[in-house]
């Protein structure tokens, strides 16, 4: 009975050292080996038998993973052995120092074969691994106008945009060009159904638009063109188209040209005089009749009309022409003739 007692009393002082040593070891990270030494006889003796130190810690210590749901049926009290035996303060202080000396002594069978493989942090009793390491660039979360999230420079928001503004053109492009085709060309129809071959359509359309082009300068220049004057350019065209069927010598015996010679008055003739007056002297080209007086000069040579009665009701620039154009001649010819030669 004696011993009983004594060999409860060592165990009961071995325990109290035992959590002692294990608040130290929660301290330092590297115990010393008469700690460990230590230890690993409090726990032969508590046993009585064989048994390392970690695997004492992992039996006494360690949380199992258990399932925290209730079975049915069972009650939500448990029997608890309270011994107070003014241990109680030393029992809650090793029991909140259980997590740091078991993250310590946890054994090597329980941890990954590989330090570099898990960076993180081990979860307790289990081999799951929490990898605590930072996302990589290509990880972090991308924002809809192309930048990544997280604290970085202006010049890389910048380019990681304008990266993505590339991108989106490619896509387009090979859209089209998957769509369209490259190098293909729109095939035009009419109503009908039939192919429209756009260049010659935009050929006729071009000469459409300058042979308009020629018609109104045509009808512009007919416009400001008397009546005189277009009759002498039909003359003309039919005289070329005379002389295009015709020969291209002339000779003496040529009836066509003496008859034409004829008609045309000489004002330097001196046998006009005696010429008997024609009858069509007073009618002008355009068939009209003209006025038999005398009437002023003006610079286009027009005669005017048989109803005229002689009033000049002009503001007298026709005459300041004339006279302008004879006081140059005048003053040129002055100029020419009081010249030196030197």
């Amino acid at each position: 009975m004696a011993k009983m007692v004594v060999l409860l009393l060592t165990r009961r002082i071995l325990a109290d050292e035992m959590k002692w040593c294990v608040g130290v070891l929660r301290i330092k990270s590297t115990p010393s080996k008469h700690l460990y030494a230590f230890l690993s006889c409090s726990v032969k003796l508590l046993n009585g038998k064989t048994m390392s130190l970690s695997d004492y810690l992992s039996k006494n210590y360690l949380s199992s993973d258990k399932s925290k749901r209730k079975k049915k049926g069972s009650s939500g009290k448990t029997k608890k052995l309270i011994i107070d035996d003014g241990t109680a303060n030393t029992i809650k202080r090793a029991e909140k120092s259980t997590t740091a000396a078991a993250q310590i002594t946890t054994p090597k069978d329980s941890l990954p074969s590989s330090r570099a493989a898990s960076k993180g942090w081990t979860v307790v009793g289990t081999e799951e691994v929490l990898i605590d390491s930072p996302m990589s660039e290509d990880q972090r979360p991308t924002m809809a106008s192309g930048a990544r999230a997280g604290l970085q420079t202006g010049a890389d928001v910048a380019a990681q945009i304008r990266a993505k503004e590339q991108k989106e053109l490619k896509i387009l492009e090979q859209m089209a060009k998957d769509n369209a085709g490259a190098e293909s060309e729109t095939v035009y129809r009419d109503a009908s159904g039939r192919k429209v071959d756009m260049k010659t359509r935009v050929e006729e359309r071009k000469r459409e638009r300058e042979e308009q082009e020629r018609e109104k300068e045509r009808k512009k220049r007919d416009l400001n063109m008397g009546l005189v004057q277009k009759l002498e350019l039909e003359q003309r065209k039919k005289r070329l188209d005379e002389a295009k069927d015709g020969a291209l010598a002339g000779y003496a015996d040529d009836a066509e040209r003496n008859e034409e010679l004829k008609r045309k008055a000489m004002e330097d003739d001196p046998m006009a005089s005696f010429i008997p007056l024609k009858e069509n002297k007073y009618v002008s080209v355009t068939g009209r009749k003209l006025y038999k007086g005398s009437y002023p000069e003006n610079r286009f040579g027009i005669a005017p009309g048989h109803r005229w009665d002689g009033v000049n009701r002009s503001n007298g620039f026709e005459q300041m022409y004339f006279k302008k154009q004879v006081e140059n001649e005048r003053l040129k010819t002055l100029s020419y003739t009081m010249q030196e030669d030197y």
